[in-house]
């Protein structure tokens, strides 16, 4: 017989599933599951819980797991779908506890837990070969899952976390070890403090990872400061995945850049986004974000102005318009054109914009769907600040004003005749690559910028707008500095235009003051799309169909008509399972004594044989009182199940019972094989003329 294996200590798991449900925002979930799995202490209720019933849970769990990674999956949030799949963890793997806590042992084993293993077990049962199992308890392991999913709840950023950490481990190791009881209470101190800090790092290096600013804005933009590439060595990689898709609006063109930010600030190869110490206009906490209010012109339909002065007129003017989809992240910017007048058809929860035009979103879901109308002849972005829009770095400024110079912008008499000379200038004498090879100045040497003007003249779109713009303050011209994308591929077959990785961009804002507006200007050679556009693979389209499906499916189900009908569906394949389930169970039940402490008493003298009664009823009727079960089971043998195995099975049976030397495990494992194997011909046997005994 296996060794007993010490479980975690009584309530502890209750406690830590209310702890789950607290740190998961799923309270109720949480206590529902601790009442099934403490109630095993106060009712009598067992079951004959074998090894293929682990292996049965098991693969309960395993197919709970994928269909809930799926659905988490196709949720459109792909940066956060592991940390929530590990958070219902726990719920997903309650079979195999329930198992382990209402069946008639302390342990399970191992290899119940793989398939490859369950086919060798069975194989080595048919050749009458014992296995080297190891047992284990599995509500140890199951502690740990909750502890660990309870630390990537929502709410484990609060200060209750910690503490609730602390005592659920302290809990367990006192169960195990109880000398010395001071070293162990400095042990937890200690572990405790080191968890603090180790939460804070935790929390810092989340922070950086998804806050970093990536070439193009993918996948996350930092929209107060944009660190760019100008400076590094080596080639600029951006994601060749599927962003958003764009559908035009029949007989309107489609808009060349969509911008997500835009920055007045340039120092130390960095751009940034900085106003006035005391902003004229009442702004939003320390981000210089403004809420802009939604109007309904129509009862449930809100549209979402992006000026202040829009008037009803403005609202329902015919100007261009696309659709836009695609997933996004709470307080992400959204990709739109720099003219953008509205928004329609969005399901947001707000929006906001800043002064330089960026414009962020709260969505209520991962994935956005709208029309975007453009070309209004107005912008959102505020006129320019001098003290920002038309600074230089003193490290560029005889650079700058040398080239200026020699370009003779500041006798060209219009904005537009200085752009036009730039860009030719750019075009005649400049090469697109990403292959970066201007290192950073060092002390008293020339800026990347000042190289890449002067003796470079290479590199990628970085280079020229930041040069660009810095070019026209140098010419009095206000100027300042986007990313976004350019819009460059366009799926025939679907007549919409994709946006990718790949064609992140940057490119320059400048106020042209004949017009009182701000106009894209994008300086960058333009056989920069060539560059761009090569390179794809040809199982490009199998990323972009799965891609698609994602979000076009999310966006199905999510619609109120079809998530009415999916989760009427879900609740009856729910429903109809845990009945059925549960009233297997019910009909399976045995009833088991308990000692003085209360703990049921397992009855470890039940075999498999015990099992075979209610089958063979069909066959040989009920049994008559006081006549044993080997001996009614005995009128199989002719019938349907052969002598010599029902006779090997009742020994074994019988030795198991009452021999003070039992058998070793191969023979319980021949036992519950023999019985397995006269169970399915007693069922595909037919009922023949019964005999009283």
């Amino acid at each position: 017989m296996p060794p007993a294996v010490q479980p975690p200590p009584r309530l502890l798991l209750g406690t830590s599933l209310l702890f789950w449900g607290a740190m998961s925002g799923n309270a109720l979930m949480g206590l529902i599951s601790a009442l099934i799995l403490e109630g095993s202490h106060w009712i009598r209720f067992r079951w004959d819980f074998n090894h293929l019933a682990s292996s049965r849970a098991w693969r309960i769990s395993i197919f709970l797991t994928v269909i809930t990674g799926v659905l988490i999956w196709l949720d459109g949030d792909r940066y956060s779908a592991l940390p929530k799949l590990m958070v219902w963890l726990p719920m997903l793997l309650l079979p195999l506890q329930f198992v382990q806590s209402y069946g008639l042992h302390d342990h399970m084993a191992l290899n119940s837990l793989s398939f490859f293993s369950e086919l060798h077990r069975q194989r080595n049962h048919r050749l009458g070969l014992g296995d080297a199992v190891i047992h284990f308890n599995f509500g140890n392991p199951f502690f740990v899952v909750l502890l660990v999913a309870s630390s990537l709840g929502r709410n484990a950023n609060t200060w209750i976390f910690l503490p609730g950490l602390v005592i659920l481990g302290g809990w367990l190791v006192f169960s195990r070890v109880k000398a010395r009881p001071f070293a162990l209470v400095l042990i937890l101190l200690v572990a405790g403090l080191n968890g603090y800090g180790g939460q804070i790092g935790m929390s810092k290096l989340h922070d950086w990872v998804t806050n970093r600013s990536f070439d193009g804005g993918f996948p996350s933009t930092d929209l107060t400061v944009n660190k760019t590439s100008i400076g590094s060595l080596g080639k600029i990689k951006q994601s060749p995945e599927m962003l958003w898709r764009l559908k035009m609006t029949k007989g309107d063109r489609a808009p060349r850049l969509l911008r997500l930010a835009t920055y007045n600030s340039y120092k130390h190869i960095s751009w940034r986004m900085e106003l006035p110490e005391s902003p004229t206009e009442n702004i939003k906490d320390d981000d210089f974000f403004t809420i802009l209010a939604p109007e309904e012109l129509k009862p449930d339909q809100p549209i979402y102005p992006l000026r202040a002065d829009m008037n009803e007129n403005d609202l329902q003017r015919k100007i261009p318009s696309f659709r836009l989809r695609g997933a996004i992240l709470p307080e992400d910017p959204i990709p739109l054109p720099g003219d953008t007048s509205r928004l329609e058809q969005f399901d947001l929860d707000g929006i906001e914009s800043n002064p330089l035009g960026t414009v962020r979103i709260f969505p209520k879901r991962s994935i956005i769907d709208g029309l975007v109308y453009w070309q209004d002849n107005a912008v959102p972005d505020k006129p320019p600040l001098p003290e920002h829009d038309l600074k230089i770095n003193t490290l560029e400024y005889k650079t700058l004003e040398k080239v200026v110079a020699e370009l003779g912008l500041g006798d060209l008499p219009t904005t537009a005749e200085k752009m036009a000379r730039i860009q030719t200038w750019f075009i005649d004498e400049f090469t697109y690559t990403r292959y970066l090879t201007i290192g950073r100045a060092a002390y008293g040497k020339p800026t990347a910028i000042s190289i890449f003007l002067t003796t470079s003249k290479q590199g990628h779109c970085e280079y020229f707008a930041t040069a660009a713009a810095l070019l026209l303050r140098a010419a009095y011209v206000p100027a300042r500095y986007c990313v976004g994308f350019s819009v460059m591929e366009k799926d025939m077959k679907r007549d919409e235009f994709i946006i990718r990785g790949t064609h992140g961009h940057a490119w320059t804002r400048v106020w042209d003051e004949s017009k009182r507006l701000w106009i894209d200007f994008d300086p960058t050679p333009p056989n920069w799309l060539n560059t761009e556009t090569q390179g794809a693979t040809d199982s490009r389209w199998l990323a972009d169909a799965y891609q698609r499906f994602k979000e076009d499916f999310f966006l199905w189900r999510n619609r109120p008509a079809n998530r009415l009908g999916a989760t009427l569906v879900m609740w009856v394949i729910g429903l109809g399972t845990l009945t059925f389930v549960g009233r297997r169970l019910w009909k399976s039940k045995l009833v088991v004594a308990k000692d003085t402490a209360g703990n049921p008493i397992p009855p470890e003298r039940l075999t498999p044989i015990h099992l075979l009664e209610k089958h063979a009823r069909r066959i040989l009727g009920p049994r008559p009182p006081g006549v044993t079960l080997p001996a009614w089971l005995r009128g199989l043998a002719g019938n349907c199940v052969p002598e010599p195995e029902l006779n090997e099975a009742l020994e074994i049976h019988q030795r198991i019972r009452f021999d003070p030397d039992p058998p070793p495990a191969s023979g319980e494992s021949r036992l519950q094989t023999l019985a397995e194997a006269i169970t399915t011909k007693i069922r595909t046997a037919k009922p023949r003329n019964r005999t009283r005994l």
